[in-house]
């Protein structure tokens, strides 16, 4: 079939792994052990539990590349005009079997989080379920959409964390929600800031941003404030949440990309703050990667 279709079997492999993105699979398993190291930090405890904390990663991992490929299957009638090299409108993955991978994939990592605890499987089936909302209908609502980014990125982190707790049988420490909560406003400010830069496509496009509803310097202004959570929390698990000096040197870094974009944003005026919402949307970007690396470099050797 490959051959008739003039589509070969590595093009077909290329694009399955293009349709879930590893990369970003990648980000996931290191952003759910950021949730598990921080109650092990807090307790002192083992930051490796052999297969279970495999298990916890692998769960947030498959239900991630489900919702990546099902996102790829809603969009598609969009993507054959502005992405026609995307693995669907390509021809590469048919449209049928993205959405039979997304359903394996996403209900796999569901069925697999029952083994972790009967909590880590409600917590599990909602994400599940928001990951797939999000694609069929709420990324269109503007803000709402804004929203379940930030809060599908803190969820792993979360679900970590709270899969660590039920492993040791502790509580969950006020310390390890400081990433759930870092996590969460430097995605949604980076969420608004990238409403700002596509501003006039949204608006043609009736998409309710922030930047839409109030127009982009004052949506730029709302960023700002979000964006400072991330510094007024940045301290917590350096105080109380057991982390060394290495999590304070790359935090430190991580607050100054975050301050430096929010002195740009909230200077910004109407005629130039698109443009300087493009700039910061990838000094955030590399902020969120420094911070993630500050957690996992900042945890101490428990065992």
């Amino acid at each position: 079939m490959a051959a008739a279709t003039g589509i070969s079997a590595a093009d077909r492999v290329r694009g399955l792994l293009e349709l879930l993105r590893p990369h970003n699979l990648i980000v996931a398993a290191l952003t759910t052990y950021i949730g598990y190291g921080s109650v092990a930090a807090s307790f002192a405890s083992s930051l490796y539990d052999g297969s279970y904390t495999l298990l916890a990663l692998l769960v947030v991992v498959m239900v991630a590349a489900g919702g990546y490929a099902v996102n790829d299957y809603f969009d598609v009638a969009t993507d054959k005009i502005v992405k026609p090299w995307r693995p669907i409108p390509s021809g590469r993955v048919p449209a049928r079997a993205a959405l039979a991978l997304s359903i394996i994939l996403v209900a796999g990592g569901v069925v697999l989080s029952a083994a972790l605890s009967l909590p880590l499987l409600v917590f599990a089936a909602a994400n599940a379920v928001l990951v797939v909302e999000y694609s069929r209908w709420i990324k269109r609502t503007g803000f709402l959409g804004n929203l379940v980014v930030a809060l599908n990125s803190a969820a792993t982190i979360l679900f970590g964390a709270l899969a660590k707790a039920v492993h040791d049988g502790v509580g969950l420490p006020l310390a390890s929600l400081a990433p759930v909560a870092i996590a969460f406003s430097l995605v949604l400010g980076r969420e608004i800031v990238k409403g700002v830069e596509d501003f006039e496509g949204d608006r043609e496009e009736c998409y309710l941003t922030l930047a839409v509803r109030m127009g982009p310097a004052r949506a730029a202004k709302v960023a700002s404030i979000v964006l400072l959570v991330t510094v007024a929390v940045s301290p917590v698990p350096l105080v109380w949440g057991g982390y060394t000096v290495a999590y304070a040197v790359l935090a430190a870094a991580t607050d100054v990309m975050v301050l430096y974009t929010v002195y740009k944003l909230s200077t910004a005026g109407e005629g130039e703050v698109i443009d300087v919402a493009r700039r910061a949307r990838t000094m955030l970007k590399l902020a969120f990667l420094v911070g993630a690396l500050a957690f996992i470099a900042g945890l101490p050797f428990n065992g």
